[in-house]
């Protein structure tokens, strides 16, 4: 795949400078078991962080002479936290985030059982802790994709920015900022250390360069300048974001021919809980609210030119021998 120098630059940083990023999930493990949605207590630590990034930087100094971009700066500063975003770290840790494994008893069992739990044991998998599953909006998902949103998702939207200077329409600035995107998760982030690429993780860097991307552009800016300083002119809502791509039990990744050996007959002992009423809803519920992302979009392309490997061969329904569920709506 093409890309253009700014991700190349990048890219070669991050190789040099930045460990790879290994947090991997499983939401299969999570079938079954009872688990409470936890939007509204992530919404009210973000909403909290952000103010309190911007009263840091208010403070600090002249609102009125500083663009939109250094408040938004303050913001992605803020969340940022080494490799660990601070949302995802304190999701990890909290007592109001509800998350499977619960307890530190549970830990050892679920990496025994989780879908990378048959590895060996210099597997660059083992290299950062594996990411529990949360529920955000009726969505089962990964806790490391708010590192993907918040952290990622300001990286690959300064990959869009670059793109409009060197005068690419907005589209196009998309286009290549997801491109950059996909680059990562196939070299430093993804299959090219692991043999996982997530796609779930690009839709979370998707959604996390929107996020950042609105704060200061578009028709109506997140941020506003008031007479105390920057604000938010609407609270922050993750249900404006989060989609059935971000469970990785919907939305297959895509794996390396040794990885997938190794993941299939562990995916397969859940072959029959897709006959479960209780899997069926949720699946229903998710297959209501699915629709082609932009991120899929590239992705199919990147299928058609045999530069990725189709990710319907890595379904359960593929693992289990049964008929593919239907293609998501346009």
């Amino acid at each position: 795949m093409r890309i253009g120098g700014f991700a190349v630059s990048l890219v070669t940083i991050a190789l040099v400078a930045v460990p790879a990023r290994a947090l991997e999930t499983d939401q299969y493990y999570a079938w079954k078991r009872p688990l409470k949605d936890a939007t509204d207590a992530i919404n009210e630590k973000i909403n909290a962080d952000v103010a309190e990034a911007l009263a840091r930087f208010n403070s600090h100094h002249d609102p009125a002479s500083c663009p939109c971009r250094t408040a938004q700066a303050a913001i992605r500063d803020h969340f940022n936290y080494l490799i660990i975003g601070r949302p995802e770290l304190w999701a990890t840790k909290t007592s109001l985030v509800n998350r499977i494994p619960a307890t530190s008893d549970e830990e050892p069992r679920f990496r025994h059982a989780y879908l990378y739990g048959k590895t060996a044991p210099i597997d660059p998998v083992l290299w950062m802790p594996p990411s529990p599953t949360i529920e955000i909006a009726g969505v089962r998902t990964g806790a490391d994709k708010l590192g993907h949103f918040f952290s990622d998702g300001a990286w690959i939207e300064g990959s869009y920015r670059h793109a409009l200077k060197n005068g690419a329409t907005d589209d196009e600035a998309l286009r290549h900022a997801l491109r950059f995107s996909i680059a990562t998760e196939r070299t430093i982030w993804g299959s090219g250390t692991s043999g996982i690429l997530s796609l779930g993780d690009l839709e979370a860097n998707y959604q996390g360069l929107m996020f950042y991307r609105g704060l200061c552009g578009g028709p109506d800016p997140a941020l506003t300048l008031s007479p105390t300083g920057w604000r938010l002119k609407r609270s922050f809502d993750l249900r404006d974001y989060v989609t059935p791509e971000w469970d990785e039990s919907w939305q297959p990744n895509i794996y390396t021919p040794s990885r997938w050996a190794k993941v299939r007959p562990v995916m397969a002992r859940y072959c029959d809980l897709l006959r479960d009423p209780e899997i069926q809803r949720q699946r229903a519920a998710y297959a209501t609210r699915d629709r082609e992302t932009p991120t899929e979009a590239i992705v199919r392309q990147l299928v058609v030119s045999g530069i990725l490997a189709d990710p319907l061969q890595f379904t359960i329904e593929a693992a289990c021998g049964v008929p593919p569920r239907a293609a998501p709506r346009d």
